[in-house]
């Protein structure tokens, strides 16, 4: 874009959201003010303020593409920086829902990095921009308000509160996280809280780097999900410096320990035993690290009638999931994406910034449908989770429980799933007519295989 439209945004946050929000305005802001609370993060090291990054993390392809389309290269870069290539077919060993995931050729590579090195790559080129600034070690103290919009924040040094200062804007935006202060600054200044909808579950992750063995496998990752009501399961994925990230994870209290029997004993007690077998044969290389999540929590800004101009909240602070999942990055690229349609909307209308709060709200709940209900659908699968269920996830839990039988036998089947977890197709995806066929035609025929064995079973017995 040759002439940028509008004057000064500010992000408060350098997350990924923050990131991917700020390399949105870089096209349409003259200048773009990152605040962020830590120090520069490293390729190796997680950020002080981002403890999940020492955890498996999932870029999801709808959030990969996001990222390709804003950074010319970046899956290159990734890969020359050790990142792997996964095929989700051929590469990802999948036991979930009783049954192995069949194992296909698939049309879906996914790039498999630690959170560090995805985070510091993304700020590397973000920083190369020459319109934008990343302030770190600043607390945003609020946003400033002059009685019809918001026209900058107060921010203080993170080690010395009494040094202030005031930064102007046009727009500010919210990537701050879950602790966004925000719903209670507008009750301060005279708004409404948005509603919000709290889905508690509990999760605690327990997560440890080892060295990949050199001994042959047919997988590149390897997952493993107990069937509800059993609440563990475990995830191995290959990282930058041939080595595997595994995180141990459980629901509603049934946490994994951090001392190395435990952990061991608890990848042992999952359904099959090739987490603990992979585990057995890799040499750790760290400390077990642990984090804890209470709960999913959505803000409803789109519902809200009244809202200041020049403030707009994404990522985090607008809705977090249920880590387990691997969303947030690329819901982080879906907001970055809608706040990318609302500008250029706003190019070719002519139409400003004083409205813009409401439109992008109204896109920014659409984006986080998709993953929110995917993520809490699974939840809800578990009797002690705490939220607002809906009146059709008994017949949805039923149906997909039938997804994922045909999906140990069936490519297509296994291939729009993934689809649809990849945030790449709607769930209704997996209710088109083919698929529904699919799932009809494989369940009938294992539930044949099994009765059938069952009765070789029994007619053996009588002999």
């Amino acid at each position: 874009m040759e002439r940028r439209s509008f004057g000064d945004a500010i992000v408060i946050g350098g997350s990924m959201a923050g990131l991917l929000a700020a390399r949105v305005l870089s096209d349409y802001f003259r200048t773009v003010t990152i605040v962020e609370r830590d120090e520069p993060g490293t390729a190796s090291q997680a950020r002080r303020g981002v403890p999940q990054g020492h955890h498996a993390h999932g870029l999801l392809l709808r959030g990969q593409d996001t990222l390709c389309r804003l950074f010319n290269g970046m899956r290159e870069q990734l890969l020359a920086a050790g990142a792997r290539s996964v095929n989700m077919g051929r590469d990802v060993k999948w036991y979930h829902f009783d049954v192995w995931k069949c194992r296909y050729h698939s049309a879906l590579d996914f790039i498999s990095a630690s959170r560090p090195l995805i985070e510091w790559t993304v700020a590397e080129r973000v920083r190369r921009l020459p319109n934008v600034k990343m302030l770190h070690g600043w607390s945003v103290e609020s946003v400033i308000y002059d009685g019809h919009s918001i026209s900058g924040i107060r921010m203080h040094r993170r080690e010395a509160r009494d040094v202030e200062q005031r930064l102007n804007a046009d727009l500010v935006i919210d990537a701050s996280g879950r602790g966004s202060q925000i719903p209670q600054q507008l009750r301060v200044l005279g708004f409404e809280r948005p509603e919000e909808s709290s889905v508690r579950i509990d999760v605690g992750y327990a997560s440890c780097l080892f060295r990949a063995p050199k001994t042959a496998r047919d997988w590149k990752a390897l997952y493993v999900v107990s069937q509800p009501p059993a609440k563990r399961g475990a995830l191995i994925l290959p990282l930058e410096g041939d080595r595997w990230i595994c995180t141990l994870v459980g629901m509603h209290g049934d946490h994994p320990p951090t001392d190395y029997a435990g952990y061991m004993a608890f990848a042992k007690s999952l359904p099959v035993p090739d987490m603990y077998e992979a585990l057995r044969s890799a040499e750790p290389l760290g400390e077990i690290v642990r984090y804890g999540f209470p709960a999913g929590l959505r803000r409803h800004y789109e519902k809200l009638n009244r809202f200041p101009p020049g403030l707009l909240v994404l990522g985090d602070a607008l809705c977090s999931f249920n880590p387990i999942y691997g969303q947030g990055m690329s819901a982080a690229g879906m907001y970055a994406d809608a706040l990318q349609s609302c500008l250029q909307e706003r190019v070719v209308t002519g139409w400003g910034l004083q409205d813009l709060w409401r439109t992008f709200f109204r896109k920014v709940a659409r984006a986080a449908d998709q993953p929110w209900q995917l993520a809490t659908g699974e939840d809800f699968r578990f009797a002690e989770t705490i939220g607002t269920r809906g009146r059709a996830l008994k017949l949805l839990h039923w149906y997909t429980r039938k997804v994922q039988a045909a999906a140990s036998v069936s490519p297509q089947v296994t291939e729009r799933f993934y689809e649809v977890m990849h945030l790449l197709k709607p769930p209704s995806a997996l209710f088109t007519p083919a698929i529904l066929w699919k799932v009809v035609t494989k369940s009938r025929a294992r539930g044949y295989a099994r009765r059938a064995m069952g009765q070789t079973r029994v007619a053996h017995h009588s002999h």
